[in-house]
């Protein structure tokens, strides 16, 4: 008897540090999160935070252009790498859709992309006044389990949305981290129909038409072409610079004698994790599941620009030819406290029978080796399976029932009717902004505001030498 179709996918997510990376370094170390022993990804999903300087991301377009394009190669290169000494391995990936929202970005690739059906994107950003230096970017698809791609009417599809967001910063924050993920699930927004446009100055490689999943619903009866991130008939995965730390307060100078140094002090100082207690508490992340945690804390290491930027023969096949010590892994910056600031979480899918239909976690880790941002990036490799909405639901005592409980089809938080207005007010801020600083911040601007300042006065002197 064959085993119940399932879509392995592996996701990762990076704070980047604005910085221009080289593909060719990168994508010696993308797939290290990947657990050899289990089927290799059908979908690539790259989350990334603090993709450029805020303002190429703010203006986008050709600004954003190069920072982007550089991603879009690594899978392809990873695949190579990895290929040529696992021939089992896809030797290609395509680059499906991209999206961005000020400085967060999601890229969609796929093995065999006639697989993937109706990929949408939507997005918001929580930073001041609904900019987006800190904001997130959803993706949804369906994935053909038939091998052709043709599933006729999608009822064997697996149904995914992919979500990646930076969170609000600092130790103190957390209840900001809680109100980012509140608005996150207002407002981020599927349209299902053709006519979508993408918003000022984002980047979309996904030009599908066609309805977004074959049953959609939505939480709001006034708005039937509109849905949330929560959906019944999808899995739903978050991942990104969280910004959970293990601490209310900056450590103090005395502090950093107490930061782990070991991997046996992870499992006591991990129980200080606001995440955990957040999302136990029922304050975030409502109803999602986590992997066990045995990796160091992703975040905040000095940041050693040089190590991987210059040399693209660095790291390949995991031989780094300035390998450091084990003893870096644990070299903290001092004034933060040593934090899983990056994470991977899916919703727990409604009780299925049998456990072939189990999500499955092949591996969840960070990746030390890329050292040239203050974040380690982290890897999911995960399988899901097609969910069965058909299963009875139970009901608990009382007049409580577990459909309420189902987040999938009773969010947490409704969406915000005004939406698509927010956000455009907001991407006129940031353009704005974008200029102002780049015009601020380049030899070109300021040569431009010396002239027009130059050009003004001598108006001026001349107009009033003549009166």
């Amino acid at each position: 008897m064959s085993s119940a179709p399932s879509l392995p996918i592996y996701l990762f997510t990076f704070n980047c540090a604005r910085l221009l990376i080289t593909p060719a370094v990168l994508a010696t170390h993308l797939f290290s999160a990947l657990d050899p022993s289990s089927p290799p990804p059908e979908i690539i999903a790259i989350g990334l935070q603090e993709v450029a300087p805020i303002s190429y991301s703010f203006l986008g377009g050709e600004y954003l252009a190069p920072y982007l394009d550089q991603w879009s190669s690594v899978p392809h290169l990873a695949a190579q790498y990895l290929h040529s000494s696992r021939p089992d391995f896809p030797s290609e990936y395509v680059e499906l859709g991209r999206y961005t929202i000020g400085m967060t970005a999601l890229f969609i690739f796929s093995r065999r992309g006639e697989q993937v059906r109706n990929l949408k994107f939507g997005s918001v950003g929580f930073g001041v006044m609904g900019m987006a230096n800190k904001g997130a970017v959803a993706a949804r698809f369906g994935y053909s389990t038939t091998e052709d791609g043709d599933g006729g009417d999608g009822s064997e599809d697996i149904n995914v949305t992919i979500v990646a967001t930076h969170l609000a910063a600092h130790e103190h924050c957390c209840e900001d981290r809680n109100r980012d993920w509140e608005t996150l699930s207002r407002g981020v927004v599927f349209e299902t129909s053709s006519t979508q446009t993408p918003p000022l100055g984002i980047n979309i490689t996904s030009s599908e038409t066609t309805p977004l999943l074959p049953s959609e619903n939505t939480t709001d009866s006034s708005s039937p072409e509109l849905s949330g991130i929560y959906h019944p008939n999808t899995h739903l995965l978050v991942m990104g610079d969280l910004n959970y730390r293990t601490s209310h307060k900056s450590p103090t100078p005395e502090d950093f004698r107490t930061f782990p140094r070991s991997p046996d002090d992870f499992v006591e100082f991990f129980k200080r994790d606001q995440l955990t207690r957040e999302r136990t508490a029922g304050n975030t992340l409502h109803g999602f599941t986590e992997a066990p945690i045995t990796f160091p804390p992703t975040y905040k290491y000095p940041e050693d620009v040089l190590s991987l930027l210059e040399d693209p023969e660095a790291g390949i096949n995991g031989n780094d030819k300035r390998q450091k010590s084990q003893d870096d892994v644990f070299d903290w910056s001092r004034n933060r406290w040593p934090s899983w600031c990056d994470r991977i979480l899916w919703l727990s899918p409604p009780a299925t029978e049998g456990a072939e239909n189990a999500i499955k976690v092949h591996k969840y880790t960070s990746i030390p080796a890329i050292r040239f941002s203050d974040h380690k990036p982290v890897g999911l490799h995960i399988s899901l399976p097609k969910l069965n909405t058909n299963i009875p639901r139970k009901v608990t005592t009382g007049e409580e029932a577990t459909d309420k409980s189902d987040l999938r089809s009773n969010p947490p938080f409704p969406l915000d009717k005004d939406w698509k207005v927010k956000r455009y007010n907001a991407e006129l801020k940031e353009w704005a902004i974008g200029y102002a600083i780049l015009i601020a911040t380049t030899t070109n601007g300021l040569t431009v505001v010396g002239c027009l300042i130059l050009g003004a006065t001598m108006l001026w002197w001349g107009v009033t030498g003549r009166v």
